[in-house]
C-alpha cells in the first residue's frame, strides 16, 4: 500500500513540475501554463504592439502553476489594454478564471512574439479612461469597431490596463 501511495505522489509531483516549469502553450481559446521566451523590461516605444494582433498573458495563481491565455492588445498613447469578454453583464472579475487570478495577484507576464514583459494588471474603473481604451480597441480590431456601432450599447466586458512593474 505504501508503494502505491509513493507512486501516486511521485506521478503527481512530476506532473506538477512539468506544468509549473516546462509549460503548455495557450492556443486560441485553450489556456496554457508557463510561457516560454526571453524576459526583458518593457520598452518605452510601444509601437511594436500596433502590429501584434494576439498576444499571450501569463498569470500566477496561488498554487504555483502559471495560467496563460491568448488575448488581444491595444494601446492608447503609453497605456496598454487587454479586454476580457463576459457572457452577461457583471463586474470585474466576472466569470473568467484568469480575472480572478489577477484580482488576487496582479503580477503578470505579457508575451509578444518571443519576448516576455513583466507587468502589473489592473481593471480600468475610470469612465474616461474606459472610453479611451475601448476606442483604442475599436481602431485596431474590426470586432471591437463593430461593438462600438451597435445601437450605442457596449458588449459585456472588462478592460484591464497593463503597466511595467
Amino acid at each position: 500500500m505504501k508503494s502505491v501511495f509513493a507512486a501516486i505522489v511521485t506521478i503527481l509531483a512530476l506532473v506538477y513540475a512539468w506544468l509549473a516549469f516546462i509549460g503548455i502553450e495557450p492556443a486560441d481559446r485553450r489556456p496554457g501554463t508557463l510561457l516560454a521566451g526571453t524576459e526583458q523590461p518593457l520598452p518605452t516605444d510601444l509601437s511594436f504592439l500596433d502590429t501584434a494582433m494576439e498576444v499571450e498573458l501569463e498569470t500566477r495563481p496561488w498554487f504555483g502553476i502559471p495560467f496563460s491565455v491568448t488575448v488581444v492588445v491595444a494601446r492608447d498613447a503609453d497605456e496598454i489594454y487587454v479586454p476580457s469578454l463576459y457572457d452577461t453583464a457583471q463586474p470585474f472579475p466576472g466569470t473568467k478564471y484568469w480575472n480572478h487570478v489577477v484580482a488576487a495577484n496582479p503580477n503578470v507576464r505579457l508575451r509578444v512574439d518571443e519576448m516576455l514583459y513583466p507587468l502589473t494588471i489592473t481593471p480600468v474603473t475610470n469612465e474616461a479612461e474606459f472610453r479611451d481604451a475601448f476606442a483604442a480597441l475599436g481602431r485596431k480590431y474590426p470586432f471591437w469597431r463593430e461593438q462600438m456601432t451597435l445601437d450605442g450599447s457596449q458588449p459585456r466586458f472588462a478592460l484591464l490596463r497593463l503597466q511595467p512593474r
